[in-house]
């Protein structure tokens, strides 16, 4: 199969791309980690649908919460424009939004700690999305958290689960990805995966026969040592949710203030 071998051969691209960022850019951190981000920004753009926008910026809700600064969100592009779309840095109803990926060059207990701390901002913002149909079928959006070095995977694991207790599995990461090393899947897509939606018949029978709590059939995280193959089964898990999820679509007089006149009718 074509698959397996050309997302192969991106992901040992990447890696020597990102080498090279790291010795062309050992005195420009910032430039560093923005070339990074352009590298994930290129494979997405290409990769995925073109209904499926990828941008960067930062992400509001109507009841004026923000997300940290953005590395990459990917946006229902057809139902949805930002404000300040014509510069790099947007600002995104969160009702708009799939995806927030966090990208960063090392997966230290550093950097996961500010990672999932960022992700926890995001995943809990309110949504009030527009009820207008559309085929809107899952109201979650994704946290990934994209690395391009890591420890072993038994250290990352062991470092993944420490920072994860006691955060919520709503507020968890969807996925941490080194595309040419592991995929570590928790938070509401493994919830999602292993457990089936809120309301099938795989979850109702698993119900009837589990009882009411089903925490326990759930790991604290999945992860999966894959060596090159980490950014085929990222991109597949991904882009097949995505496709699932259907169209987002967002009200924008929620976003209005509720005790201000902006005029009189004359």
């Amino acid at each position: 199969m074509v698959l397996p071998e050309y997302l192969a051969d991106i992901a040992r691209e990447m890696r020597v791309k990102s080498t090279s960022i790291r010795r062309d850019f050992a005195t420009h951190h910032l430039s560093a980690g923005e070339n990074r981000e352009d590298l994930v920004r290129a494979f997405l753009t290409e990769h995925l649908p073109k209904r499926f926008g990828v941008e960067s910026g930062m992400v509001i809700s109507h009841e004026g919460r923000f997300s940290n600064q953005a590395d990459l969100v990917v946006v229902d592009a057809l139902n949805n424009s930002p404000l300040y779309g014509t510069s790099r840095n947007q600002l995104w109803p969160v009702e708009a939004v799939y995806s927030l990926l966090e990208i960063k060059t090392t997966l230290s207990p550093t950097e996961l700690k500010d990672s999932i701390a960022k992700g926890r901002r995001f995943k809990t913002l309110q949504r009030r999305f527009f009820e207008a149909g559309q085929g809107q079928r899952v109201f979650d959006s994704l946290f990934v958290i994209w690395g391009f070095d890591c420890p072993t995977p038994e250290t990352l694991k062991s470092n993944v689960v420490a920072e994860l207790t006691g955060v919520p599995l709503s507020e968890q990461p969807d996925f941490i990805v080194v595309p040419d090393h592991v995929l570590i899947s928790c938070g509401s897509y493994l919830e999602l995966s292993m457990l089936g939606q809120l309301g099938s018949t795989y979850r109702a029978q698993l119900h009837q026969q589990r009882g009411g709590d089903l925490s326990a059939l759930l790991p604290p995280a999945l992860v999966m040592d894959l060596g090159e193959n980490a950014l085929l089964a990222w991109y597949v898990w991904f882009d097949s949710w995505l496709r699932q999820a259907g169209s987002r679509l967002t009200t924008p007089s929620a976003y209005l203030p509720v005790d201000q006149t902006f005029g009189v009718a004359v």
